[in-house]
């Protein structure tokens, strides 16, 4: 059971346990036809992912349109079905390992392609939790994924992100600070379960209104995305953290 406490779910009931955090969190369930069938009631758009993995792999989004109609979009592949059980018959058809349901975001959007966010959260011994880095993923063209290596996007600096969105609802620095601050407490409520870690890269979200959402934690996150941003004084900061 060890690599299922490091699931994604495990994370999210941890989270959740915080009432401050509760409403970053999108809902989430183990993948089942009941489940599916629930949250394709109640939203718009719902995403299937791994409850495991990392990169985007496997993650599909199913998106409601109206008159018992479902788009189910898987990579840059898209189909339209007819009907609850048959979306959830062709989504099980497809994936083989054990998944997860959530309620789907809206992102936020540069030139028409959605942007998520990978928050660097770190301590040293004794210390307290501090935003180490911040930037934009930027989904390729006809993708929902913004991993970079699987849609082909790219990374951008996070204010530019915001300035080039159409995210009006605050400016740049109000976002920012947003971000900042849940991401501390994520990072606090995280540690009461995950003691010894120093580390957390945070998925985090704005969605199309400005709303801030903490899409999944990852205990072991991937620096090197920094090093795309032509500024390197983020990357620099995290590795001085990792010592």
């Amino acid at each position: 059971m060890g690599k299922y406490n490091e699931s994604k779910l495990k994370k999210y009931r941890v989270l959740r346990r915080n009432s401050r955090l509760a409403s970053t969190l999108p809902r989430t369930r183990l993948f089942s036809k009941h489940a599916l069938r629930h949250f394709l009631k109640q939203y718009r758009k719902v995403i299937a992912k791994p409850i495991a993995g990392s990169g985007g792999a496997g993650v599909i989004l199913i998106t409601s349109l109206g008159d018992n109609h479902y788009k189910v979009h898987r990579g840059c592949r898209k189909r339209t079905i007819r009907g609850k059980s048959a979306t959830y018959r062709y989504i099980r058809s497809r994936i083989k390992s054990q998944y997860l349901v959530q309620k789907g975001i809206s992102l936020a959007r540069v030139n028409g392609r959605p942007f998520d966010i990978r928050v660097m959260v770190q301590r040293r011994s004794g210390s307290s939790w501090v935003v180490t880095g911040m930037l934009a993923k930027v989904a390729g063209a006809g993708y929902i994924i913004t991993n970079i290596k699987r849609s082909g996007g790219r990374v951008l600096p996070l204010r530019s992100a915001i300035q080039l969105s159409s995210l009006r609802s605050a400016s740049a620095d109000q976002l920012i600070q947003r971000l900042k601050a849940v991401a501390v407490a994520a990072a606090k409520q995280l540690s009461t379960y995950y003691a010894n870690q120093r580390v957390y890269g945070l998925d985090m979200a704005l969605d199309s209104s400005g709303r801030v959402w903490i899409i999944e934690a990852n205990l072991w996150p991937d620096i090197s995305l920094f090093l795309k941003l032509k500024d390197k004084s983020q990357y620099r900061r995290i590795r001085s953290y990792k010592r």
